[in-house]
């Protein structure tokens, strides 16, 4: 008896933890509205850098009386500054306007903002919309997805999966990947019982294979394997499932999309080299990378380039140098600057510093190199300034300099003080203006006196006068009474 009883304890166990382990797939049905709350405490380094844009000390009531007091046209235009510039200064604001406008555009523009500053206190409105969308302007619901998405409001799960069930299918494509940023396991069950659908027009199923991969569902992976080994299947298809089980991450991947890689279509090839990114250190991924870089379709070459920078291939610089030399395509070239700016090898390094001196490099190519070499910051300051320094008063390179001067106002570096106040110093307009673009950045002392000249003087271009007042915060009336 004793040992009928250990067994059908083991048996118990292993059965209990089988029905544990087990995963079912989610339901749709009726999504629990979470509790209204106010914004997040304001981020003090986010709203810092956002003042610091501000063209003078007057803007930040400015935009309180904007949002308050405002027209839709000029609320909407502010939203859109504060959205580009990620600024979070105004979040009670906006959020009090967001309770009682009826405006669906504004309220389109508030979803967007309060996805860009990553603040869910619009979660209760989004779930309580997405249990019923049905009355409410096409726009706002999609930026209603698109906030969940953001938000990973997993409350919303339900009301999700009864949208994408749902016969409405103008909520299809926006519920699924949503579904796929704020789904679990349960969510990837779903998917996998899903794809088994005879209904599914081409366009489902093309978002289906997206986000299977963005969930990583493995539940999905040998659906997705036999899809792709399916030459009768709809390219498409088969394109984002080769890039799903890709992201999926795992190594079992690999060896369907190398034997694939040899397709005919270079779609299919581009899609390949999209999941196959994902396994750097790999040597049979980063073999199918330089075959791509060296592809004859240029998508496949691009898809190849940009993968290797994500996966700081850096072995893949001499075949990204010999492409940028010699490649037919402005954009292939323009994506080799991009990625050998960003790999930082020595060879790179020295072959893009070689570009901006290279009297024969056309002023195109010293402009997108001096743009990838100060963004990353490695190498080539000294020559990019010697570069402006001989654009400033030649004004057959107007183009080169302007281009050079507008990457340099995106920077706070003490070192561009003295080329400032040459752009400053200058009697073009449009030179004068960068100047003052590069001062408002990095707020040079010894450059101020060049801005206080601008400021003061009565010859001046006119809009550069009143941007120099508003920069230093004087009224133009007392700049000229000096």
């Amino acid at each position: 008896m004793k040992k009928i009883f250990i067994v059908l304890m083991i048996f118990s166990a292993i059965y209990g933890f089988a029905q544990e382990s087990t995963v079912i797939a989610s339901k749709g049905g009726y999504a629990e509205v979470p509790a209204a709350k106010r914004p997040k405490p304001i981020d003090t380094k986010k709203a810092e850098a956002a003042k610091a844009k501000d063209d003078s000390p007057q803007d930040d009531e400015k935009k309180r009386q904007t949002i308050m007091y405002g027209m839709s046209s000029e609320i909407s235009t502010l939203l859109d500054d504060l959205i580009k510039n990620d600024d979070p200064r105004y979040t009670n604001e906006i959020y009090d306007l967001f309770q009682t406008t009826k405006n669906p555009a504004i309220k389109e523009k508030i979803l967007n903002y309060f996805t860009k500053v990553e603040d869910p206190c619009l979660e209760d409105f989004a779930v309580d919309l997405l249990n019923d969308p049905y009355d409410e302007k096409g726009d706002v619901v999609r930026a209603t997805f698109q906030y969940v998405a953001a938000m990973k409001t997993k409350a919303a799960i339900p009301a999700v999966i009864t949208l994408i069930e749902g016969e409405n299918e103008n909520y299809f494509n926006d519920a699924i990947s949503c579904l796929g940023d704020i789904g679990g396991p349960e969510e990837a069950m779903f998917l996998a019982e899903y794809l088994d659908r005879e209904d599914l027009s081409v366009a489902q199923r093309q978002t289906l294979m997206r986000v299977c991969g963005k969930m990583h569902a493995e539940e999905t992976w040998g659906k997705l394997v036999d899809i792709i080994e399916n030459e009768d299947e709809n390219t498409f298809v088969r394109m984002y499932a080769a890039e799903s089980i890709g992201m999926m991450k795992t190594e079992k991947s690999i060896p369907v999309l190398s034997r694939n890689f040899g397709a005919t279509d270079p779609n299919l090839r581009q899609y390949i080299i999209k999941g196959i990114k994902n396994f750097p250190g790999n040597s049979e991924a980063e073999n199918i990378i330089m075959q791509g870089i060296k592809d004859d379709h240029w998508r496949v070459r691009q898809e190849s380039i940009r993968a290797a920078k994500e996966m700081k291939l850096t072995s893949a610089v001499p075949f990204l140098i010999y492409r940028a030399k010699n490649d037919s395509e402005k954009v292939i070239k323009n994506d080799c600057y991009d990625s050998i700016a960003i790999l930082n090898t020595a060879e790179g390094n020295k072959f893009l510093i070689e570009q901006i001196q290279d009297k024969k490099a056309s002023d195109t190519v010293k402009a997108k190199v001096v743009e990838v070499l100060l963004r990353e910051g490695h190498a080539g300051e000294k020559e990019i300034l010697e570069l402006a320094e001989s654009t400033v008063n030649d004004d057959k390179k107007k183009s080169l300099r302007y281009a050079i001067g507008k990457e340099l106002a995106k920077y706070d570096n003490a070192n561009f003080a003295p080329i400032c106040s040459k752009y400053l110093a200058s009697k073009d307009p449009q030179t004068q203006s960068l100047g003052l673009d590069m001062y408002k950045k990095g707020k040079y002392s010894s450059a101020k006196v060049s801005v206080e000249t601008i400021a003061r003087d009565k010859k001046a271009n006119p809009g550069n006068k009143k941007r120099a007042a508003k920069i230093l915060g004087i009224e133009e009336e007392t700049a000229d009474a000096k």
